[in-house]
């Protein structure tokens, strides 16, 4: 049940109360074709801890920031590429690049698989399958729950696939590749409460996912059987998504909401929570959508008063310089960043004065990408 935060001490009162139920999360929040999910990210999350087992929980995450609301739209399956090869598949998502196409039934929402780029980053594209489908979502889910599931992907290729800056650098010349994905996933639905975040309180539950994932690459020269040449390929290209992960992610879940209140990804063996993606409520009316958003960099909030984030967006790999100058054109502070993608800086801006900046964005020839303006205040 979602409460109105101008209710604030009643809702504490509840959460505090043994009378508060535990609540169950049904099919009904199973996404279906035309469903928008509208989250917000926040990647240098301050304050945010995970709670302790058991129940019931008030956890507070009102610290979480974003700049951009990320919209994404629930599609027909034949409308996104790759749907020839998932003929099961219910609806699709299309995001970043990949396409991810899913099962929904009474009980289960699953992963089929996806249509992109391959999960190791060798540059190949193509459709990877799960075998058996991975279990995203089950229903009725309760308090107290657990569910483990194993997974696998196998997928093969022809080197000549692969970009030249790789097959150059390989030992043999193989015919054909293979990647091979196993994926162990462990879901414990371990507490219960009160969750607030930016725009709403919500009754949940917390589903604690462990994903152990192993990554292995085989090459075939001629009639030979497939032979491993994972720890070969690591040595000469370091490629992170051969070492084996361990990854926890807080999953916290309510009967009221599509999309999950808040997935908080860890570091640390779970220790650190180190990304949040969250509901955006249509109260939060300071997030632009992210679809607007050009190639740059986005300061938040602003106004700003001892810190500032840095949200550089679809930024090609390179090295950039971010500086912040005074209305009369002095440089005030620089920095120089090695970004790829999409990447948060945090600023302490406690020295500068209160008035009007404005904040620039050059690349490695000094050629200016962005200037906006930054409002620093005082309390």
């Amino acid at each position: 049940m979602k409460h109105s935060l101008l209710l604030p001490i009643i809702a504490g009162l509840l959460a505090l109360s043994p009378l508060q139920a535990q609540v169950t999360i049904t099919n009904a929040t199973f996404p279906s074709i035309g469903d928008t999910l509208k989250t917000a990210v926040d990647n240098l999350p301050t304050g945010i801890l995970p709670g302790s087992t058991g129940g019931p929980l008030s956890l507070d995450f009102t610290t979480l920031q974003a700049p951009f609301v990320r919209s994404t739209p629930i599609l027909p399956p034949e409308q996104v590429d790759g749907y020839f090869d998932f003929p099961g598949a219910t609806f699709a998502t299309s995001e970043a690049g990949v396409n991810t196409f899913y099962r929904k039934t009474a009980s289960s929402l699953t992963v089929l698989g996806f249509y992109g780029s391959d999960p190791i980053g060798l540059g190949i594209e193509g459709s990877f399958a799960y075998s058996p489908p991975l279990t995203e979502f089950r229903a009725p889910l309760n308090y107290p729950a657990a569910n483990a599931a194993t997974t696998d992907i196998s997928y093969a290729f022809a080197a000549e696939d692969l970009p030249a800056a790789i097959l150059d650098v390989l030992p043999i010349t193989p015919d054909s590749l293979r990647i091979r994905l196993n994926l162990q996933r462990t879901d414990e639905v371990d507490a219960w409460g009160t969750l607030t975040i930016p725009g709403g309180i919500y009754d949940i539950l917390r589903e604690t996912r462990t994903d152990v994932q192993q990554v292995r690459l085989d090459a075939r020269v001629g009639f030979f059987n497939w032979f491993d040449v994972t720890d070969i390929i690591y040595e000469l290209l370091e490629l992170p998504a051969l070492e084996p992960r361990t990854s926890i992610t807080y999953r916290y879940l309510s009967d009221e909401s599509v999309e999950p209140i808040a997935l908080a990804n860890t570091a640390n063996e779970g220790a650190t929570v180190a990304q949040v993606t969250f509901k955006a409520n249509p109260t939060v009316t300071s997030l632009r959508p992210e679809a607007a958003a050009q190639p740059g960099v986005y300061a938040f909030p602003n106004p700003a008063i001892a810190n500032v984030r840095f949200e550089f967006n679809n930024l090609p790999h390179g090295t950039y310089t971010l500086s912040l100058f005074n209305i009369l054109g002095v440089r005030e502070w620089s920095e120089t960043y090695l970004i790829a993608g999409n990447q948060t800086e945090k600023v302490n801006i406690s020295s500068l004065r209160k008035g009007t900046y404005f904040y620039s964005l050059s690349d490695s020839r000094g050629k200016t990408l962005a200037t906006h303006r930054l409002i620093v205040v005082r309390p």
